[in-house]
């Protein structure tokens, strides 16, 4: 075969320009997934939000996501930025988890996302 560089090169722009759409939905999503959670539990101390009440507001500040980039792919994640984050999504059966319940919300639209770009 002759003038294959072409395609190759061709096919190696479509894949980074790609990854780099994949990169971007997942800063998309996870600042929205930052402002859902913000939505429903806002930072003011005694707040009584949707997932628990801010006894300091700390807890609610301290939300953090990220978008991860790696070498085949990306993500992003949510975490606490305190050190008790993870007794408040566990305690008592989990009945003040919000990281999980965020994602969930999001997941859907997130993955019509990502699947658009691929049909594309």
């Amino acid at each position: 075969m002759t003038n294959v560089e072409p395609v190759k090169k061709a096919i190696d722009q479509i894949y980074r320009r790609r990854r780099a759409a994949v990169y971007a939905l997942c800063l998309k999503w996870a600042a929205q997934s930052l402002n859902l959670f913000h939505m429903y539990q806002p930072q003011t101390p005694g707040f009584k939000g949707k997932y628990w009440t801010n006894r300091t507001g700390q807890a609610a500040a301290r939300m953090r996501t990220r978008a991860i980039r790696y070498d085949d792919g990306a993500s992003f994640k949510m975490q606490h930025g305190v050190m008790y984050g993870t007794y408040l999504e566990l305690c008592n059966n989990r009945e003040h988890e919000s990281i999980g319940k965020i994602i969930a919300d999001v997941y859907e639209n997130f993955r019509n996302e990502l699947l658009e770009l691929y049909a594309s």
